[in-house]
């Protein structure tokens, strides 16, 4: 910490020391009551004095830490102050306690909260099938009986070697059997469902976006073909400028020589003018004395 730094705190100190001394003997710390002079409470008046006593402590401390001892009464200063300082503080620590006001928690509301309704939630499973009843045309229509099949697998198993000799076997056609295809309209429908709202609002902010980027990028272009052209204006009015100035220059080139010959010049016919004027007025002199000699 600086001297000069270590001086303010020295000064401070006293001056606060003498300043708590007479705030605290001058307050009664009394309740606000009609027609008093101060409107602010006792308790928050004890807090602050609290609070100035706190930075007097600071004050002390930095004073004593970077004290140079050079004055012999100064450590007995210092105990002085702090013992004021304790005194203050014991002091009003008292009255705070006295008037603090009475802190109550208030009243719980988390109690008079109903308790929140449980919803059931639908399964996955069910969330995730498409809803059938809905469809046009029902799927299990297109499949074979149970017992129907039953029948004509065993029936088969039952063929002899000569039946499966007389019996003719086209070629296997792979689209009959497959189960028949979805249907379009549904898996689109789903599908347009299944599409999140976030992902529309995101294209239309990058639509909206593209379109101020490209207003901006216009704009721009614009900005840089007006301050070229401004900037051919300004190089014009430079070099016109620069013109004058060099002919202006040039001009006054010429004008000062001709003024340092006319100084010479005229200097020179000054002196000739005063030295024919002393030579006359000599002249008449001596023969003013000369007429009177004689």
């Amino acid at each position: 910490m600086s001297t000069e730094q270590v001086l303010h705190d020295r000064v401070n100190l006293a001056r606060l020391v003498h300043r708590l001394e007479k705030m605290v003997a001058d307050e009664t710390w009394m309740e606000d009551v009609a027609g008093s002079s101060t409107s602010t409470p006792a308790w928050i008046r004890t807090r602050g004095t609290l609070q100035k006593v706190k930075h007097a402590r600071k004050l002390l401390q930095n004073v004593e830490v970077n004290d140079d001892a050079v004055d012999s009464a100064a450590p007995r200063r210092y105990d002085e102050f702090r013992r004021t300082l304790d005194r203050l503080e014991s002091l009003v620590s008292e009255v705070d306690k006295r008037v603090a006001p009475i802190i109550s928690k208030p009243v719980p509301i988390l109690p008079n909260i109903p308790p929140p309704i449980s919803v059931p939630a639908p399964s996955s499973a069910e969330e995730s099938l498409p809803d059938t009843g809905s469809s046009p045309s029902d799927p299990t229509a297109t499949l074979l009986p149970v017992e129907e099949t039953s029948a004509i697998a065993a029936h088969e198993l039952l063929l002899t070697s000569s039946d499966s000799h007389t019996v003719p076997r086209g070629p296997i056609n792979p689209s009959e059997a497959l189960l028949p295809p979805s249907r379009p309209a549904a898996a689109e429908k789903f599908g347009t469902q299944a599409t999140p709202a976030f992902m529309q609002n995101s294209a239309a902010l990058q639509e909206e976006l593209s379109a101020q980027l490209a207003q901006m990028a216009t704009q721009l272009k614009r900005n840089a073909v007006h301050f070229a052209s401004a900037l051919e204006k300004d190089k014009a009015v430079v070099q016109e400028t620069q013109e004058k100035l060099e002919r202006n220059h040039g001009v006054m080139t010429k004008e000062r020589v001709r003024l340092r010959d006319h100084h010479s010049k005229s200097w020179g016919t000054t002196w000739i003018t005063m030295l024919s004027l002393l030579v006359v007025l000599i002249g008449f002199i001596m023969t003013f004395l000369v007429i009177r000699i004689t």
